[in-house]
């Protein structure tokens, strides 16, 4: 495999929160040949500019489908929420069928879906691991071409510090502190994710089957904090919380009949342990360097989503 052999790429999820900013990085990048899978009865956007082919199959994701619709793609990446996990399976086994050299399945997130703090805590990581599993005993198979790479970038951040994903009320000017505040922990903007996946398709050899981890940067909650109070200009109120016995209310708020309830439950346990299990610099797989990235400036970060919510919010 040549420094140059993943020119047609697919994504899949091009819509999303993540797929829409990878998508316009794969094009920005300017190196590759970009398509774009749909399911037909998909209610989102299906225009993506002249640049882009559209690729439509039925909404169940049959294999033999998906097969004959990936053929002649050197790589696909997969940025659509796991759900139960069987369609991801279907697009691995899919891919593999179909030649593709490379897979990136969705495993960007808040924590590393193969520890087992997660796993014990949530069914989701558990489903990223069997699609991790699957791609790793293709690419192990004789005679085939092809190959993963799984990326993980801790929680979002310029998304979950808006959302509130990360616990930081912009409207009350509160934020929610985990055991003190000052556990560091990888973050990632959008960009910064975009970038990576940019990067790895740049750099087939060198990040064949591998777990990678990048991030933007690695602060404390308190440094965070911090940053926020310089941007606004303003103090903050923080609550300290135990992150025990909250992880433990939240997983027993999993076995709500309300969806919502059980929907909030799951967004605590990622918030905890994106807080608390996350320092890549710690990891074998970290890729900065690798990948040729260097960190951005949270400070630089921070104003910007603070910049965004004061636009919104005084209109």
């Amino acid at each position: 495999m040549t420094q140059t052999s993943l020119k047609k790429i697919c994504l899949v999820g091009a819509n999303g929160t993540l797929g829409s900013v990878i998508l316009r990085g794969l094009v920005e990048a300017n190196c590759f040949d970009v398509s774009v899978l749909q399911r037909s009865n998909s209610s989102s956007p299906t225009t993506f500019g002249d640049s882009i082919t559209r690729i439509v199959v039925g909404p169940d994701l049959a294999v033999d489908e998906l097969t004959e619709a990936l053929k002649g793609q050197d790589a696909v990446v997969a940025a659509f929420p796991l759900g139960q996990g069987d369609q991801h399976l279907r697009l691995v086994e899919a891919a593999f069928q179909a030649g593709v050299k490379r897979f990136i399945p969705a495993d960007f997130g808040s924590c590393d879906a193969g520890d087992a703090e997660p796993q014990k805590y949530l069914p989701l990581y558990r489903r990223k691991t069997l699609v991790r599993e699957k791609c790793e005993a293709l690419a192990a198979r004789e005679d085939t071409a092809f190959s993963w790479t799984t990326l993980v970038c801790g929680h979002f951040f310029d998304r979950g510090l808006r959302d509130g994903l990360l616990h930081f009320n912009f409207d009350t000017r509160t934020a929610q502190i985990l055991d003190g505040g000052a556990i560091k922990a990888s973050t990632s903007t959008l960009r910064r994710i975009t970038e990576a996946t940019v990067r790895i398709l740049q750099r087939p050899v060198e990040t064949r089957n591998r777990a990678l981890y990048v991030q933007s940067f690695n602060p404390t909650q308190l440094e965070i904090v911090a940053a926020l109070e310089k941007a606004m200009g303003e103090t903050w109120h923080i609550q300290h919380v135990d992150s025990k016995p909250y992880l433990e209310d939240a997983r027993k708020r999993l076995d709500s009949d309300d969806e919502k309830a059980v929907l909030v439950a799951i967004e605590d346990i990622v918030f905890v342990l994106g807080a608390l299990d996350a320092d890549w610099t710690k990891r074998d797989g970290f890729a900065m360097e690798l990948l040729g990235l260097e960190d951005e400036k949270l400070e630089d970060v921070v104003n910007e989503v603070v910049a965004a919510y004061r636009a919104e919010t005084s209109t």
